[in-house]
């Protein structure tokens, strides 16, 4: 159902250390991310960006997010409903867990 585990770097093993992240810390991401599955959050990463969905899955290596969206077509723009289903799509995407610094779960 899920991707392989990230090949790249040091997320092969439960601690994350040679990405500047300790052990507690990582640990601490973990059971944060554990904590807020199913749940509609906003993630940052290593490098700023930061990303709005749901967490589905949270192994010893990745965040597993599914960003809902909706694809804008010519078919799906009316005016006229406040709220329109037509073109709901679901992005699904992994990140190492060594890469995410922040998890907001309260909005």
């Amino acid at each position: 159902m899920y991707p392989q585990p990230y090949p790249y770097g040091p997320s092969q093993n439960f601690g994350g250390q040679s990405a500047g992240m300790s052990r507690s810390s990582f640990k601490k991401m973990y059971k944060t991310c554990l904590k807020n599955r199913n749940q509609h959050v906003q993630i940052m990463l290593m490098d700023g960006v930061t990303y709005t969905g749901f967490i589905e899955h949270v192994d010893q290596q990745n965040v597993y997010l599914a960003i809902p969206y909706v694809e804008e077509t010519q078919e799906n723009r009316n005016s006229e409903a406040q709220y329109d289903v037509r073109g709901y799509q679901i992005y699904r995407c992994m990140f190492p867990l060594h890469a995410v610094v922040g998890v907001n779960g309260a909005f």
